[in-house]
């Protein structure tokens, strides 16, 4: 929802930040001795200026007859024809960005690949014509100037500042020149004026990291100490404040996340207490969390799809941490791997430099482990729960407050799915642009997500979440939580089936009459309708996902409505295509949905039968049979195993598997005809058994008293995991 408040302090721009004069520029420097021009000055600085986090040299010399190459010269082109360098064509948001003057780089880069003066040339008309321009233009923000703004003074330095190094001895104008640094100091003033005090959010963060970035790579001038005090006081406060434990950035954004770890991975660079930070670590482990088999991160709360490969072998450099290497390696070719490796620059540091040769020499030779079953990033607001080719990815965060617009989508209990490296339950994610008519009536909205809509209003602010503690039984993950954002309480359990089959059943209520309740499901593919309330949607080769709604069709009307998303592609790119929404609307807010993913393009024939609160999916020779807190498999008519959660009992059919005292988790399997429980406790609990000859609790043999209906009565004596095997199976 737009703001009328203004995002950033009231206006400050003055002399000091865009009308700094030579004499003054001079000045800034400490008017050293013999310095008295452009020309003089630019010679002082070029004997005295320090090398950027990021050097250009050492990226273009990696890039250089790849891909790559090729990309900055096509990006270079229309440079050489001409930019309206006023960015008037753009809309209101979009206009701010082409500030930021990333499509300035290209000349400089296509200068440096080929020696062509051509490039240079037409960077400096461009933008020596962006300088004498750029007070005439005014952004539709309010409060918010379209050149000084934290974003704006960010991105230019972390551009500029690499292009200092390579133009300060080049055939550029001293005007120019000139007029490049006057750029940098008048954004790091306006930074460091407006940074005075801590605030939420991407934009101070990263603005702070590039006022330390200018102080250390311009050191001689006279402000440089005040700004990079001034910078780190406010990356300390962000690492404390905007970083939560779990590693996740404040806003909860994956494309964001990875925006601040880049500006922080700029910081540890100037500052190895930064690299030492431990929430840097977390930072990088969060997108190791996120990430898929596939090598993206879904785009979740405005966010682009992001591929974290590139951050991570980057994060290894920084962090000298060989692990984070080899996680990447898994999604980059060995040409793209030791290219990014080439372009980062060589330690002084000897013996670290030789590290880091060793890591990018051995990266591929190590297996990386294998991620958890399940992860809660319980700060952020996520569950990602894993299977051997399926992963769901539940959001029950906040909504997060930003300095212009929040970037939370109004969706929560949500989740996506992915499968063999595809999409399967997707949802609209970040927009082309935050100017995009539908930005927030589907982005952001509801409808574009996997949820249930209350009378088609958005999800409120307040959304008062709750979860219960994750189950994981090994076999089987349950995930619950409740919320009151649609005013009407809600809840959904969200359950995997790890062992193949393996699929998910999404349980959804809300006690509540004389409301219309509409159950949204997204897939990239057109959904087809394969039986009553079962539908399918698939890739012409697969994989795809069928889905089917427990209930009556009588009383729930379907609907098809498609919008538009990204979807990941490989190479790590994306791009825009249509999402296809499965609508499903009832009076009653309790939908049970089974979603059954499959490799090939056609659906397997499952059979989904409900009988009170007991689901039944029967896979020809497996069947599962579901209650709301135990799973049983069989196959072939043969108990295989079940499982239960906070029980005190577990049956197979008819026959009682085990009874305890107090609420436990357990899971029974068939071993050699006998019994074998895996049961988790709180505290000290009894058991029953069925009674069998030689028990054995956690491998140690056990004398049970027994009573007339054979049941073994034992004792777990203490909160944990406990292994009962020996127990008899009928």
């Amino acid at each position: 929802m737009t703001t009328n408040k203004s995002p950033e302090k009231p206006r400050h721009i003055d002399a000091r930040v865009n009308r700094i004069g030579i004499d003054d520029l001079i000045t800034a420097f400490g008017a050293p001795d013999g310095v008295h021009d452009l020309a003089t000055l630019r010679a002082f600085v070029g004997g005295r200026l320090r090398r950027p986090a990021w050097p250009l040299p050492e990226w273009t010399d990696a890039i250089r007859s790849t891909p790559a190459a090729d990309t900055v010269l096509a990006d270079a082109a229309p440079l050489l024809t001409g930019v309206e360098v006023t960015g008037r064509e753009h809309g209101r948001s979009r206009r701010y960005g082409f500030h930021y003057l990333n499509w300035l780089s290209p000349g400089v880069h296509a200068w440096l690949l080929t020696g062509d003066d051509q490039y240079l040339h037409a960077f400096e008309q461009h933008f020596d014509d962006w300088v004498e321009q750029r007070d005439s233009v005014t952004g539709e923000w309010p409060g918010l100037d379209v050149i000084w703004y934290s974003l704006g003074t960010w991105a230019r330095c972390r551009s500029f500042l690499p292009t200092l190094e390579v133009l300060t001895d080049s055939a550029l104008s001293d005007r120019v020149w000139g007029r490049l640094v006057v750029t940098l100091v008048g954004g790091a003033r306006w930074a460091y004026d407006e940074h005075d005090v801590f605030r939420h959010g991407n934009w101070q963060l990263v603005c702070a990291t590039e006022l330390l970035h200018i102080s250390a790579v311009l050191p001689d001038l006279m402000e440089a100490d005040s700004w990079a005090s001034r910078a780190r006081q406010r990356i300390d406060e962000h690492l404390l404040l905007d970083v939560y434990g779990d590693g996740g950035h404040y806003e909860r954004s994956p494309g964001y996340h990875k925006m601040c770890l880049s500006a922080l991975q700029t910081a540890a660079m100037i500052d190895s207490r930064f690299a030492e930070h431990p929430k840097l670590t977390a930072m990088h482990d969060w997108l190791c969390e996120l990430v898929s088999s596939g090598g993206w991160i879904p785009h979740l709360q405005d966010s682009h799809i992001e591929w974290p490969a590139l951050s991570l072998l980057r994060g290894s450099y920084v962090l000298d941490n060989p692990l984070l290497a080899r996680i990447a390696a898994q999604w980059l070719s060995p040409e793209a791997f030791a290219t990014e490796a080439a372009a980062l620059p060589a330690w002084a540091d000897a013996a670290r430099q030789q590290r880091w040769m060793d890591t990018v020499a051995t990266a591929y030779d190590h297996k990386v482990p294998a991620p958890p079953p399940s992860t809660v990033l319980a700060d952020s607001g996520y569950v990602v729960l894993r299977a051997d080719e399926l992963r769901a990815v539940i959001n029950y965060g906040p909504h997060i407050e930003h300095e212009l617009e929040s970037h939370s989508h109004r969706a929560v209990l949500d989740l996506v799915l992915d499968g063999w490296d595809q999409p399967l339950l997707w949802e609209a994610g970040g927009p082309p642009s935050y100017d995009d008519p539908e930005y927030l009536t589907w982005y952001q909205s509801g409808r574009g997500h996997n949820t249930v809509l209350v009378d088609d209003q958005e999800l409120g602010t307040d959304r008062g979440v709750s979860i219960e503690p994750l189950v994981d039984t090994g076999r089987v993950a349950v995930f619950t939580g409740r919320h009151r954002g649609n005013v009407v309480p809600q809840s959904r359990t969200v359950t995997m089936v790890r062992q193949e089959p393996a699929f998910v059943v999404v349980s959804d209520s809300a006690s509540a009459d004389g409301h219309v309740f509409r159950a949204c499901w997204q897939a990239i593919s057109p959904w087809r309708q394969v039986g009553s309330l079962a539908y399918d949607a698939s890739a012409p080769d697969g994989p795809g996902l069928l889905l089917v709604e427990v209930g009556d069709a009588e009383t729930t009307e379907v609907a098809s409505t498609e919008g538009v998303a990204r979807r990941p592609l490989a190479g790590g790119v994306a791009d825009y295509g249509p999402l296809h929404s499965l609508v499903l609307t009832r009076d009653s807010g309790v939908f049970t949905t089974v979603l059954v993913p499959h490799e090939g393009a056609q659906p397997a024939d499952v059979r989904v039968t409900a009988l009170g609160s007991s689901l039944t999916v029967d896979h020809g020779n497996t069947v599962d049979r579901i209650d709301a807190s135990s799973w049983v498999r069989t196959v072939g008519g043969l108990l295989s195993w079940a499982t239960g959660w906070r029980v005190r009992e577990l049956r197979d059919r008819e026959q009682v598997l085990f009874r305890s005292a107090a609420e436990v988790d357990v899971e029974a399997t068939v071993v050699e005809g006998g019994l074998r429980l895996e049961v988790t406790c709180a505290g000290r609990c009894g058991l029953r058994v069925p009674h069998g000859r030689g028990l054995l609790l956690n491998g140690v043999s056990i004398t049970a008293e027994s009573d007339d209906e054979g049941w073994a009565h034992l004792t777990l004596p203490y909160a944990g995991r406990w292994i009962v095997e020996g127990a008899r199976h009928d």
